[in-house]
């Protein structure tokens, strides 16, 4: 008897003591929840991690930082909010504070009147030197009216950047000859940081040397304006050339590329074997092994140019040209712009051929103005973005540039090329109903035998 009591109390002891535990460890995973909010990212495209880049600047990054949401906490999406929260534990100098505007509408009014574009839900990102605003239209993409990214990473980080650096660089978009950049292309440049201005070449500009953009023009340059451009680079400033195929002569900005060693041929470039959407205009490039090209060493994304001219690198030339994108030795040009047919044809020249080059650390040339078109600057899949990004990057060190890929809420398309989709399709619809069938008569006829 008493030893089925010393059992009975062992037994009591034991589940006493486990349930102690229990309730220990119950107490200490809320005191964690509560101090850190540790969550798991199961989702397949980690859509709430934040890059190492983010971290790298955060970490570079010591002034205190503070980043208003106008809206309840509770009526932000919850994405958003988990990716906030992510962001302010990078650092202790980084805090996030949701603000009513209807319940505190002063200070939405305060920044208001500081100069800054803020309305409900909004995001402003103040640190020791500036403000900036971030819309909430800007953060998420939509295709059509669907969403289809969220961009908060970018945006949250380059304004980090900026609202605590002591410079902020400026880039100027030409005026006055056709010009037709994109939204996406300005974008590139406000996400990192660079005041944007859109005016005609200016005898001032020389004077402030830093990045001037020639998006994809209609018509030439006088040749005034090319005294200035000329000025502008001997000053130090940086240019980023678009063209692309058009029956339109321009004699005087063919010259002034030309004395940089880069001659835009008058063709259309196709690729029988790399290229996308169906359509051998719409050529994947090879990216050289530049320097600029390193970070797509680990970033296996390629570059789409639709309708690209290609550029023939001048070896006289008194600068270093240095080609960045290159096409396959597949590939042709046909200088007869009215073409009623894609196929080659005789008298087409063969590659390969470069259509993308950077020539002194100072003028950059790209032969595509749809390389930096709004639907495939978005694209996740497509490179355009982060090449870009590269480019700038090598123009124009003084500044920090990031590449922060949005995040996507869709299955985003393959990036392969024409050849790999025709070896896929001969793979699924021929090679393995070929093997089953293989597979299937081979089983049939060993059941016979037995």
């Amino acid at each position: 008897m008493m030893k089925k009591m010393t059992q009975k109390s062992l037994l009591t002891l034991i589940l006493v003591l486990s349930l102690c535990v229990f309730a220990l460890l119950n107490l200490c995973a809320q005191a964690i929840d509560r101090r850190y909010h540790p969550a798991l990212d199961l989702t397949e495209g980690k859509l709430y991690a934040l890059s190492d880049e983010t971290r790298r600047v955060v970490a570079d990054l010591t002034d205190e930082t503070t980043v208003y949401v106008f809206s309840p906490q509770e009526e932000y999406p919850a994405m958003l909010r988990e990716m906030l929260r992510r962001y302010e534990q990078l650092s202790p100098n980084i805090r996030v504070a949701y603000v009513d505007p209807a319940a505190n509408p002063v200070l939405l009014t305060h920044y208001q009147q500081m100069g800054a574009e803020l309305s409900a839900a909004d995001i402003l990102v103040e640190g020791q030197r500036r403000i900036k605003a971030i819309a909430y239209g800007d953060l998420i993409l939509y295709d059509g009216n669907t969403p289809k990214g969220i961009d908060l990473e970018q945006k949250l980080a380059s304004a980090h950047v900026y609202v605590n650096s002591a410079y902020t660089p400026r880039v100027v978009f030409t005026t006055g000859h056709g010009e037709r950049p994109t939204r996406a292309l300005q974008t590139l440049f406000t996400d990192h940081n660079y005041t944007l201005e859109t005016k005609a070449i200016a005898v001032e500009d020389a004077a402030q040397p830093e990045i001037m953009v020639v998006a994809a023009p209609t018509y030439d340059f006088t040749v005034e304006d090319l005294a200035l451009l000329d000025a502008y680079v001997a000053a130090g400033g940086k240019l980023m050339v678009f063209v692309e195929p058009s029956s339109a002569e321009m004699p005087n900005l063919s010259g002034f590329l030309q004395q940089w060693g880069m001659a835009v041929q008058h063709n259309v470039v196709f690729e029988p074997k790399a290229f996308a959407a169906g359509s051998q205009h719409n050529i994947i490039p090879m990216y050289t092994s530049s320097a600029v090209n390193a970070y797509f060493a680990d970033h296996p994304v390629y570059v789409a140019m639709p309708s690209a001219s290609s550029i023939t690198v001048e070896g006289l030339a008194a600068h270093r040209v240095e080609p960045l994108l290159r096409t396959t030795s597949d590939a042709y040009a046909k200088t007869d712009l009215a073409y009623t047919s894609t196929q080659q044809a005789e008298g087409d020249a063969p590659g390969p051929f470069v259509v993308a080059a950077l020539a002194g650390e100072s003028v950059f040339l790209a032969g595509s103005r749809m390389i930096y078109a709004d639907d495939l600057m978005s694209v996740e899949s497509y490179g355009n973005r982060m090449f870009l990004a590269q480019v700038l990057s090598a123009l124009w060190q003084e500044t920090v540039t990031l590449a922060i890929p949005a995040k996507s809420l869709e299955n985003a398309p393959l990036p392969i090329t024409g050849e790999q989709a025709q070896t896929l399709a001969i793979v699924l619809a021929v090679v393995l109903p070929l093997m089953a069938l293989a597979l299937g008569t081979a089983v049939r006829l060993r059941r016979r035998r037995l």
